[in-house]
């Protein structure tokens, strides 16, 4: 009831947030008042959610989201998502049978907004897409990925680990390990590594590995070669 009514008040509801995220998350996660980040985030630790940015799911070690982007996520470990990213779980009608894509035709959703009504009797079209509906989440990113500038990801879309999604991309189907897509809607374009690099890299899962790892064996990170040696004496 508290909470319900605190959010009636955008500005209080908004600092109460801003200072719960600093006392729950501050040590791992460097974010700015602007930021807007769901109090049911979960990070792993040496994250970042830029400037102006509003970011709910889980962010896992090292992964960092850039300024003005609205993401809806489970992120995996040392991924970087770049500044102005959109990830969207609504969909209108454009194809036949429908006339309209007026959603006050084919939704009951907007019936909920005081402000506008709709004239559907029935919901008459799945208009939300979710990577998971019941957490409400849109998307999954994998982990080493890397999302471009201003990209745009389509409710129910997953980046495969290793995946490099370009500039401006429109992504609106699922992203394969390691693939380097463009376009609008994205394509893929090349991929990062030859099968059995891509199969290596997928079996070691390097990422999984500690801090203390990393900051022993940071340069077999910049050497594909010395990393397979590496793995091979290990094993």
């Amino acid at each position: 009831m508290m909470l319900n009514a605190i959010k009636k008040i955008p500005f209080l509801y908004k600092l109460l947030l801003y200072l719960w995220q600093k006392k729950h998350n501050g040590d791992k996660v460097k974010f700015w008042y602007s930021t807007h980040i769901s109090y049911r985030c979960r990070f792993e630790g040496m994250n970042m959610v830029a400037q102006r940015s509003s970011f709910y799911g889980t962010m896992g070690y090292g992964s960092y989201i850039g300024h003005e982007c609205n993401v809806s996520a489970d992120i995996g470990r040392f991924t970087s998502i770049g500044p102005r990213c959109t990830f969207i779980n609504g969909l209108h009608a454009y194809k036949s049978p429908f006339v309209t894509t007026s959603p006050l035709f084919f939704s009951l959703s907007h019936g909920r907004n005081p402000q506008m009504k709709t004239f559907a009797k029935a919901q008459m079209l799945d208009e939300f897409r979710y990577y998971d509906k019941e957490r409400e989440l849109v998307n999954k990113i994998g982990n080493d990925c890397w999302i471009g500038l201003e990209v745009t990801l389509i409710g129910g879309v997953e980046i495969a680990d290793g995946a490099v999604v370009l500039a401006h991309a429109v992504v609106t189907k699922n992203v394969p390990p390691y693939a380097i897509v463009g376009g609008v809607p994205a394509r893929v374009v090349g991929y990062r590594y030859d099968k059995e690099t891509i199969d290596f890299l997928l079996h070691v899962k390097w990422w999984n590995n500690t801090p203390e790892w990393f900051e022993k064996n940071w340069k077999l990170l910049t050497d594909i070669d010395k990393l397979k040696e590496y793995y091979g004496k290990e094993h």
